[in-house]
């Protein structure tokens, strides 16, 4: 234990120095079959919130936990499992919360079943990280699937946007706990939701990426107004767009010097595209009509942000289910409609359009777009060069 918490402690040291209609008739036109698989050829996804309850108390938090929390049940999980498989011929797993590795049995049975199964599913975690100590990260490690962490900036930012549930911050108990993930040869990806509290320390969150040795690269979040969150905690667009711009900056610094850079996920995305003169059809899996979130009960919808009647799918207990899920999610998908600037907008092919749960909300769509400007230009300048300099590029961060 000493030596997790001196692990926690240096890093925490080192941180304080530093076009819709139209895709709609054709994909109700693909599922109209009798008995449908809802994406033979497309990658399906099953969000699991298998428990309520959480040891923090963020200040955005979307699913509003906190420490009296459901968890959600083997026979619920099972049978949400079950339906995915009969509809998609792959799919991915997030486990979710609150924060689930309070739920952390239900995680380890549903992947052995997955297995056992021959099922065409990858599995990953996503957790605040502040209960994972050499032990659990000894477990995470033997299931080898994909873990995520949330962390929103230096100390004294996630301090105050992710406290524990009976005060103090969580910072040192989350670095603590990637720490061990590394100390047992697990890498993660790092999540870090924007807001108007954060929006001017990436720079910073990416010295301790970097520090850290052990993070794959980060995905930048904008904050939704749903659950705890609230429309004023959103950034301003210019402070968020010269705040990324200084972080890809500051990770280019540090891999120029030898060190770990750290990786933007949208950065990725986009050079992919570019690279290969493709389009991004879909701006998520609810988009594409893919998603099915699961609650404790076994409620389901296809947002985690979005939790409103008219985007409910049903229960996964209900016997008919699966034989509804294809038209309920077309459905839910028709209720949001792309904004005009975006039908028109020459960069849609590489945005995918703006977040539908950001846009349900009514948000001004400038933060969104801000941001995504960043990341496109600096994603043209990279696919600009030379395919070998690109690839030289990429694979130094």
């Amino acid at each position: 234990m000493e030596v997790e918490v001196n692990i926690g402690s240096r890093a925490l040291a080192f941180a304080g120095k530093l076009e819709h209609d139209a895709r709609m008739a054709a994909a109700k036109s693909d599922r109209s079959m009798k008995n449908p698989r809802v994406h033979d050829s497309g990658l399906g996804l099953l969000l699991l919130s298998i428990t309520t309850a959480c040891n923090l108390r963020c200040k955005y938090c979307y699913a509003d936990s906190g420490d009296l929390g459901r968890h959600m049940s083997w026979s619920e999980a099972k049978r949400a499992i079950d339906l995915m498989a009969g509809c998609f011929d792959r799919f991915k797993i997030q486990f979710s919360g609150g924060e689930p590795l309070i739920n952390m049995g239900l995680v380890e049975r549903s992947v052995s079943y997955v297995r056992e199964e021959g099922l065409r599913a990858s599995c990953q975690i996503q957790t605040n990280a502040t209960l994972i100590d050499s032990r659990m990260a000894e477990r995470l490690k033997r299931l080898g699937i994909g873990v995520g962490v949330s962390l929103d900036g230096p100390p004294a930012v996630n301090d105050r946007m992710r406290p524990f549930l009976k005060g103090g911050g969580s910072t040192r108990s989350a670095l603590r706990g990637i720490e061990n993930l590394g100390c047992a040869g697990v890498r993660v990806g790092v999540t870090c939701v924007l807001s108007r509290y954060n929006a001017d320390s990436l720079p910073q969150l990416v010295d301790i990426l970097s520090y850290l040795g052990n993070v794959e690269g980060i995905a930048i979040d904008l904050l939704r107004p749903a659950g705890r969150g609230r429309m004023e905690m959103q950034p301003d667009p210019a402070v968020a767009s010269k705040s990324i711009e200084a972080a890809i900056r500051r990770s280019d610094d540090l891999a120029g010097m030898g060190g770990p850079g750290v990786k933007f996920r949208e950065i990725e995305r986009m050079v992919s595209l570019l690279q290969k003169e493709q389009e991004r059809c879909y701006r998520c899996y609810f988009d594409a009509c893919r998603s099915v979130l699961v609650v404790p009960g076994g409620e389901a919808y296809v947002c985690p942000s979005m939790l409103q009647p008219e985007f409910r799918l049903g229960n996964v207990t209900e016997e008919d289910f699966e034989s509804q899920l294809p038209e309920r999610m077309i459905r839910a998908r028709s209720w949001i409609n792309a904004p005009n600037e975006c039908r028109e907008c020459r960069d849609r092919p590489l945005c995918g359009g703006p977040c539908l749960a950001f846009q349900n909300t009514g948000s001004d769509l400038a933060v969104e777009c801000a941001i995504k400007r960043t990341f496109i230009n600096h994603s043209r300048k990279i696919a600009s060069k030379s395919e070998n300099d690109t690839a030289a590029y990429l694979s130094r961060l």
